[in-house]
């Protein structure tokens, strides 16, 4: 009788967690969408890299430019990437729950990833993308405890 008391109260658990990493579009849908175009093979990758050409394939920002063009709402908190022409998403800033200003840049080759928050390699983003995705992650930033990131998409369409 215990056990089986403990096991519905798991699969309750489970359920009623479930819906907090239901997200849309699902993470791996909306890492292509950020990326704009089919990812690359190993191959690709070995071949571009190589060549790519600061300012021209990727943003080459050696500063933070001051005063930042962003203001912070309490009421949004989150990191959120600078889609400035003159950044390219290289350039990204974090506004915390006071309203404060934080920015930063992403090492060369790379650019900020508005799905994952980090620094991802520069044929990962489509900046362009950046602004409408995002809520995607910033909306379960500072939620409490049990709040899911990224949902378990475990399956690679």
């Amino acid at each position: 009788m215990q056990a089986s008391l403990i096991v519905l109260a798991a699969v309750l658990g489970v359920a009623l967690a479930a819906g907090n990493g239901d997200q849309v579009p699902k993470v791996w849908d909306a890492l292509a969408k950020l990326r704009g175009k089919g990812a690359l093979t190993a191959e690709q990758i070995q071949a571009l890299v190589p060549n790519a050409v600061a300012g021209k394939d990727y943003p080459d920002n050696q500063a933070i430019p001051s005063p930042r063009p962003i203001q912070c709402n309490p009421a949004k908190p989150g990191f959120y990437a600078d889609t400035s022409p003159s950044s390219k998403c290289q350039l990204f800033d974090r506004c915390d729950v006071n309203g404060q200003l934080t920015s930063y840049i992403c090492p060369k080759l790379s650019v900020f990833n508005q799905i994952t928050l980090v620094c991802d390699w520069f044929f990962n983003v489509d900046c362009s993308q950046s602004a409408a995705l995002a809520d995607y992650s910033n909306s379960r930033l500072y939620q409490g405890k049990d709040v899911v990131l990224l949902d378990d998409q475990l399956v690679i369409a």
